[in-house]
């Protein structure tokens, strides 16, 4: 998936879901929590809040993401 599957849902491509679709993506089939995305980000360097990764893959499941 890229940036243009985030237009086509109809949302806003920001930074923060284009990482965390990128780590859905990396994952495959591998079930991967919020908590677990949320551990990546950060120690990766990325200023995002445990809220906002709920807040994001919310609206990626409603979007059919």
């Amino acid at each position: 998936m890229d940036d243009g599957n985030i237009r086509k849902a109809g949302l806003k491509v920001t930074q923060p879901r284009k990482r965390i679709l990128e780590l859905l993506d990396e994952s495959g089939n591998k079930h991967v929590t919020a908590d677990d995305i949320y551990r990546v980000l950060i120690q990766a360097g990325e200023d995002i809040g445990l809220a906002t990764v709920y807040r994001v893959l919310n609206q990626f499941e409603t979007a059919g993401l």
